[in-house]
């Protein structure tokens, strides 16, 4: 399927972490349990080397990663479009820039039901943009997602495991990334590399 890049405003999109994930019902009503969240993946990065700093987020996705670059490191075809969002500094919180990817945008559907994404920002200095991925962090544990530290090349993430998906988040410099997959899109085994490939892919650039 052939794809193209759609245009796009300047907007700022808030990336969804993850669902409230609530325990299995105990009252004698009978209800059955909510489904359970997968568990974080576990993989080995000392043969994961990053990319040269990037110092600020590519102006579009195509200097991120085309949809063919992420069929490649998915393993399969992702049914949809791709597009991407362009967001806007944020002052209050040291936000100088942002763009958002998304892959495997389903038919009439908006931008941000696609099933992978890849989001960059740039901040004043490295501790704004250490501290954005602490409270992305946090809010993801707070509603319910389980957590695993990541030690990547120069760069500590943080691979989050929620109701709908899971994310690598990772602070490099002034830069943020965060990286996220719709569950049951990626192999299981493999999803914890998958992501850091896919964030290796939003720190160089083409």
């Amino acid at each position: 399927m052939r794809r193209r890049w759609l245009a796009a405003g300047s907007s700022v999109v808030a990336l969804c972490l993850v669902g409230l994930l609530t325990a299995g019902c105990t009252s004698s009503s009978g209800a059955a349990p909510k489904p359970r969240h997968p568990a974080v993946p576990t993989f080995h990065t000392s043969t994961v080397p990053l990319p040269p700093l990037r110092t600020t987020p590519p102006t579009s996705c195509s200097g991120v990663a085309s949809a063919t670059d992420v069929d490649a490191i998915v393993g399969h075809p992702l049914v949809g479009s791709a597009n991407q969002v362009v967001g806007v500094a944020e002052p209050a919180i040291h936000r100088t820039g942002r763009l958002d990817c998304y892959y495997g945008i389903p038919l009439g559907k908006a931008v941000t039901a696609g099933v992978v994404s890849i989001g960059i920002a740039s901040y004043t200095d490295p501790t704004s943009a250490a501290h954005r991925t602490v409270v992305t962090v946090n809010s993801a544990r707070q509603d319910g997602a389980t957590t695993s530290d990541v030690h990547i090349d120069s760069a500590d993430g943080v691979l989050v495991a929620g109701a709908k998906n899971q994310e690598l988040v990772l602070s490099r410099g002034d830069l943020t990334v965060l990286v996220s997959a719709d569950n049951g899109v990626l192999p299981a085994g493999r999803i914890g590399r998958q992501l850091v490939l896919l964030a290796q892919k939003a720190l160089a650039g083409h």
